[in-house]
């Protein structure tokens, strides 16, 4: 666990996506939750241990299971995206949520399938549209509407500490491209790029500086530049990837020790080829 600015914790080290704690004098603010039952309980308990208190809050980035799983062990107090609410109710339907986690973690859904079809998915406590700010005394935090990864996904920051929780608009992997667009994720790279901020707490991989998201946002120009070179030569979109040098920016895009499919980043630079050339926004 890593502690920034001497009152934000961020654990990096569950399967799934990165959490964090905001400690402030009216409580706990915490940033997205475990999806393993048992590092859910285990966060809770890491909480109460350094703050001495449970969650007043808890911020969901987007709807995503391994963002909001983990939800009913540490509050019903929920902040999210509206749209991401209407996610996350979509995820009461426990076959299709099964077939969620089988379909990215492979091996992983018989030893927790149980837990899952017993867990309870409460809703949100507060949603909005474009933005919310939350006074907890001494410390704001700022929660912005910003599209991109998901059709929920938010920008939270803390100005006191020059942080902020980028959700999965940046990682440090090869990023689910399932439902995002593309333009309209770039957009929001260039936009953080703007911001006065010297952590950066992404969705998944290692805290970092105002570096990561520059390099996240060279992944997406390369991407970008790849894709309509390829196409412009004729190649067909099903051997893209196969020909790929940008699919190999990151040093791991596929993460087989936590289970991920090997044709993983290939649907995924695939998804994200079809959002290029379509040229939505």
């Amino acid at each position: 666990m890593e502690t920034i600015c001497d009152r934000i914790l961020v654990e990096t080290k569950y399967l799934g996506a990165n959490v964090s704690c905001i400690q402030t004098e009216r409580g706990s603010v915490l940033v997205d939750s475990p999806f393993l039952p048992e590092d859910a309980r285990e966060w809770k308990e890491l909480i109460r241990m350094s703050t001495g208190t449970d969650a007043e809050f808890l911020i969901n980035t987007d709807h995503h299971f391994d963002h909001v799983l983990g939800n009913c062990f540490l509050t019903e107090r929920i902040i999210c995206h509206s749209t991401a609410a209407r996610g996350i109710k979509f995820l009461r339907d426990k076959n299709q949520l099964k077939q969620m986690i089988e379909s990215t973690f492979a091996d992983l859904l018989p030893g927790i399938e149980a837990e899952v079809d017993a867990l309870a998915i409460p809703s949100p406590f507060i949603t909005f549209d474009k933005s919310i700010t939350i006074d907890m005394g001494d410390v704001t935090i700022g929660i912005e509407y910003v599209g991109g990864h998901s059709p929920g996904t938010v920008l939270t920051y803390v100005p006191e500490c020059k942080t902020v929780f980028t959700g999965d608009n940046v990682e440090g992997q090869f990023p689910y491209f399932g439902q995002s667009r593309f333009y309209e994720w770039k957009k929001v790279l260039q936009r953080m790029m703007d911001l006065d901020i010297a952590v950066v707490v992404p969705g998944h991989g290692e805290v970092a500086g105002k570096e990561m998201v520059n390099r996240y946002l060279l992944f997406f120009e390369g991407l970008e530049k790849e894709v309509k070179g390829f196409d412009a030569a004729g190649m067909r979109m099903e051997q893209m990837a196969q020909e790929s040098e940008v699919l190999h920016f990151f040093s791991s895009n596929v993460k087989m020790e936590d289970g991920f499919v090997p044709s993983w980043a290939e649907t995924q630079y695939g998804l994200a080829a079809k959002q290029i050339l379509s040229g939505q926004d």
